[in-house]
């Protein structure tokens, strides 16, 4: 009876002070882009998973539909080739903010995301070893606009030895 009602309930990651920390950095950043004259699209993600699979091997973000249509509307004209990468880690989790940039059009996309690398070791040497990260920013029915960059380190933890 001493336990409050629904303690085995899992932790919604989202209401973590490592996500709101995120958040508050990507808008935080995402306005010194913009007083610079910059399109900046701030992503709100309803989950964040690392993905090996046959289809898909990377980090994962699934986006609300209105949001997903406008960074689709954005991808079609313009050539996003360089990439910023924030990360921490807490709470037994890796958070990262991704930067994804298209200097021509002064354009930046802000991916926040979070994984827990302890549940998926197998996918971070899958990684690894591709000697590649790809980002799926995806709706629910699977369309998915697809970053992806030549050098994993910044989107994960220190390998384990």
């Amino acid at each position: 009876m001493n336990e409050p009602a629904g303690g085995d309930v899992p932790t919604n990651v989202q209401a973590e002070d490592g996500w709101s920390a995120v958040i508050e950095d990507m808008e935080a950043t995402a306005t010194k882009y913009r007083e610079r004259g910059w399109t900046a699209l701030e992503l709100h993600p309803g989950d964040s998973v690392l993905v090996d699979s046959d289809r898909r091997t990377g980090l994962d973000v699934v986006l609300p539909g209105s949001e997903f249509e406008e960074l689709e509307s954005l991808v079609d004209d313009r050539q996003f080739r360089d990439v910023e990468v924030f990360r921490a880690e807490g709470n037994e989790l890796v958070y990262v903010l991704v930067v994804e940039i298209a200097p021509e059009s002064e354009t930046a996309v802000f991916v926040p995301a979070y994984y827990d690398p302890s549940q998926a070791a197998e996918k971070l040497e899958s990684i690894r070893e591709a000697g590649a990260v790809r980002l799926f920013c995806r709706r629910l029915n699977d369309d998915a606009v697809r970053f992806v960059h030549d050098d994993p380190t910044p989107f994960l933890p220190d390998p384990v030895e």
